[in-house]
């Protein structure tokens, strides 16, 4: 005899997944278009984003990514207040086992190696990535605090857990966050395709490997979060830097 699922579950399913990939439209594109329009009006209405000092530039031009991650952040805070959820349900608080932390730090190891060859170009020692000062310091604090737990709130715990929800298998929790975790770099865009392409790919890799982790540490995001944290404070913004004063 042939079974038929109720009509309310398939609505049911068939909503959750269209919300799941609208959710994920609004991460991938969203976020660069808003940091986009915010950093537009940043440039036009504060002088020293075309007339400061290096260091000056560099942290006005980061600010509005800083600014929108943030403001997304917030906006999901209380839209999962609205669902009667919160952040500790997504496991943002959860430390996790130590295969995801293996799998999460091996990889930004993998990351900040592939990035420190870019310092001795810049005439960088690359022990100031580990030990940065003054304004460097300052720098890799917001981007790594920023990036670490906005983005890993926003592309791990949320997005992986809406398509667990909506009914996709784990290939899926971990694929599409992680393609739109690449894609939400688009704020390259301005130093050309080909630049953007070779960041968004290894980008949206790197996600899918933190998805992974993500899961081995049983939806436990604080593995994730440390290690993007650490992937971004270390030689990221010394390459930030040098390709926004240059331009």
């Amino acid at each position: 005899m042939t079974t038929h699922a109720p009509e309310g579950t398939t609505a049911g399913t068939s909503s959750g997944r269209l919300q799941c990939w609208v959710e994920s439209l609004i991460c991938a594109l969203g976020i660069p278009a808003a940091i986009g329009v915010v950093s537009k009006i940043i440039s036009v209405t504060v002088s020293a984003a075309a007339h400061g000092s290096s260091e000056q530039r560099f942290l006005i031009w980061i600010s509005g990514g800083l600014f929108v991650e943030w403001c997304f952040v917030t906006i999901l805070w209380f839209s999962l207040r609205r669902r009667g959820s919160s952040f500790k349900d997504l496991g943002v608080w959860r430390l996790g086992t130590w295969p995801a932390w293996v799998m999460a730090l091996l990889f930004a190891a993998l990351s900040i190696g592939n990035n420190l060859r870019f310092l001795p170009r810049m005439h960088i020692p690359i022990l100031y990535a580990f030990l940065p000062q003054g304004f460097h310091l300052v720098a890799a604090l917001l981007m790594g605090i920023t990036a670490g737990f906005c983005e890993e709130v926003l592309f791990r715990a949320f997005l992986t857990t809406e398509f667990a929800k909506a009914g996709y298998g784990k290939s899926m929790q971990v694929l599409m966050p992680g393609i739109a975790f690449g894609l939400a770099h688009a704020g390259y865009l301005n130093q050309g395709f080909l630049p953007w392409l070779g960041i968004m790919v290894p980008t949206a890799l790197l996600g899918m490997m933190w998805g992974i982790a993500y899961l081995l540490g049983r939806r436990s995001l604080v593995p994730v979060l440390i290690a993007h944290f650490l992937n971004d404070a270390t030689a990221l913004p010394w390459i930030t830097f040098f390709m926004v004063i240059a331009r």
